[in-house]
């Protein structure tokens, strides 16, 4: 998979054997009546009750990301489009054939997009003082933590970092979370690809099925 992000073509063309991953540097404002707009009632609804307002804000830049470029694939208004949701909240659109998924950390979000399969992403901002060995004791299972003694010292943090995103990563395309510690980033009928998003930032997608192409674009509002 290239490690470029590039700009988009003026014409969105998506094939059911590719994912395209959008990365977008997230404007962290929650009051911009224009951008509210866009979003459902009960989208606002959620965003009110965030209480710590980078959330919020994160929250309502990428609600907004969302129905911007997926409006752009579906020649839709983005006011217009519907979400359904899954036990575990996971978003999708409530008809047609396009699946999605977003990610933000700090001040970008990743998309990946795509046709008729489950996917999921997952992007972090590293983080030095992290106690990663705390969260692996904690949420990796054994091969996951034998997984992350094979990386030398001097990169273990930069691994627990790949391993980590692209558990969620998996976890987020199948709709659940970190709820089953046992849960691994096992490859079996799912394709797992690690990328840089920016400098510090680690992303992760996790595609069920074969894929022959990952294309990256980068995000620019119309």
């Amino acid at each position: 998979m290239t490690t470029l992000w590039l700009p988009p073509p003026p014409q969105l063309s998506l094939s059911p054997d590719e994912i395209h991953l959008w990365r977008a540097p997230l404007p962290l404002t929650d009051g911009d009546p224009h951008l509210l707009a866009l979003l459902s009632a009960d989208e606002r609804e959620r965003a009110a009750r965030l209480r710590i307002a980078v959330k919020r804000q994160q929250f309502v830049a990428g609600r907004v990301l969302l129905r911007q470029l997926l409006g752009r694939y579906l020649g839709a208004d983005p006011q217009t489009l519907t979400f359904a949701y899954g036990p575990h909240g996971k978003p999708r659109l409530a008809a047609g054939s396009l699946a999605f998924n977003l990610a933000h950390a700090g001040a970008w979000a990743l998309v990946a997009v795509t046709l008729k399969r489950e996917v999921g992403v997952d992007l972090e901002q590293a983080d030095p003082h992290l106690d990663y060995e705390r969260l692996a004791a904690q949420f990796f299972t054994v091969e996951e933590q034998r997984q992350l003694a094979t990386f030398p010292v001097a990169r273990r943090r930069r691994g627990f970092y790949r391993l980590w995103t692209r558990k969620e990563a998996r976890l987020k395309g199948e709709g659940r979370g970190f709820s089953r510690p046992d849960a691994s980033v096992a490859e079996e009928a799912w394709q797992l690809h690690s990328f840089p998003v920016a400098r510090g930032y680690l992303g992760a997608l996790a595609v069920a099925g074969n894929i022959e192409s990952v294309r990256r674009w980068d995000f620019v509002a119309e």
